[in-house]
Order: C-alpha cells, then structure tokens, then sequence
C-alpha cells in the first residue's frame, strides 16, 4: 500500500489538518529565530540546526497542546534535543575547552584587562554546575522573565528566581567579588525590577 501525500494531506481544505498547519505555520515563523539563536549559543552551528529540526518535529507532533505563548515550551524542548546532542559529544566537547583555555591563557599576557576579565569570567562560569550555567544564559543570553524561566526548568517563577540568585552568587564566590560582572548586569537590574512589580 503506498504511502500518503504528506503535503496533499496537511493542504486539503476544510479538514482539521488546515489549522493545524496554520498555527504551526505562525509558530515556527514566529519563534523559529529564537529557538536557533538558543541552540546555536549551546551547541554551535554545526549542532543548532539538527538541534532545531528535532524541536519543531516535536512542535508539529503536539501543535494542538502547545501553550498560547510556545516559545518556553520550544525552549524546554530544545534542552532535551541538546542533552542528547551533548550525550553524544561529551568526549569531545571537554577536549575542545582545554584547548580553548591553554590557548586563551597563552595569550593574556599580550592582551587588554577586560580580556583578561573575560577569561576570569569565562573560567569561572565553566566551574560551575551546568544547571547553574543553564539558569544564568536563559537569564543573560535569552532574557526571559522568571515565569518564562521557571517554565523551561521545570519549576515555579518562585523558585527559578532563588535558583537564578544562587547561581549568581556562586559565580560571584568564584570570582571572588561582591557582585555580578558587568555582562550580567543586565539580568540583575531585570530581576530587581521585577521583584518590586
């Protein structure tokens, strides 16, 4: 029996197929950018795009329980697709940061004090957790609200503030500061506003 005409099936008019492609349609032009940019920071290139083939596959599968606002659940989404990507490159990824940091501490002698800044940071945040690391891109790189970040952890906007404040203030330990880097600023001014509202 030959197989079907996926597309002749999901452009049939009238039928139940019509607004699924058409909420799917309006997701995926939506939130496809930002779901590339989040893997791309995690995974790099090469790695992002499967990483984004598999989080929308999932979207088309479940495209009639998805939330109103998609993009957190993508984002969830997307962490199970680079866990396994990671699963899979973990040998090779530790490799390639030992590399990156005898070469980047090879050169700070040559370089500016916001480099060597930047190395002290970058050291730092590798020492952390992964969950901690996790907590702290969603915040700086993603921008996302507590609400937002609680729901791509898995916890309440309660509770994924508290875990975005331990974090901070183990990179700050690690750093051996009283206070964030300039590079999370940003994510600090954030939350304290949003505490007040």
């Amino acid at each position: 029996m030959p197989q079907p005409d996926v597309n002749a099936v999901m452009n049939q008019t009238g039928s139940s197929a019509d607004s699924r492609v058409v909420r799917f349609t309006e997701i995926f032009e939506t939130c496809y950018g930002p779901v590339l940019a989040y893997a791309r920071r995690r995974v790099g290139s090469d790695l992002a795009q499967d990483v984004v083939a598999e989080t929308f596959l999932a979207a088309w599968r479940n495209v009639d329980e998805l939330p109103v606002q998609p993009l957190p659940w993508l984002y969830r989404t997307a962490q199970y697709a680079i866990a396994n990507q990671r699963r899979a490159v973990t040998r090779r990824g530790r490799l390639d940061d030992r590399a990156r940091l005898l070469a980047d501490s090879a050169l700070v002698p040559d370089l500016s004090e916001s480099v060597a800044a930047d190395l002290e940071l970058a050291a730092a945040f590798r020492a952390l957790s992964e969950a901690d690391r996790e907590v702290l891109r969603l915040a700086a790189w993603e921008g996302l609200s507590p609400a937002a970040l609680g729901e791509v952890i898995g916890c309440s906007a309660a509770a994924a503030k508290g875990r975005l404040h331990r974090a901070r203030k183990r990179l700050c330990r690690r750093l051996g500061t009283g206070q964030a880097p300039n590079s999370l600023a940003r994510t600090t001014d954030t939350t304290a506003q949003e505490s007040v509202t």
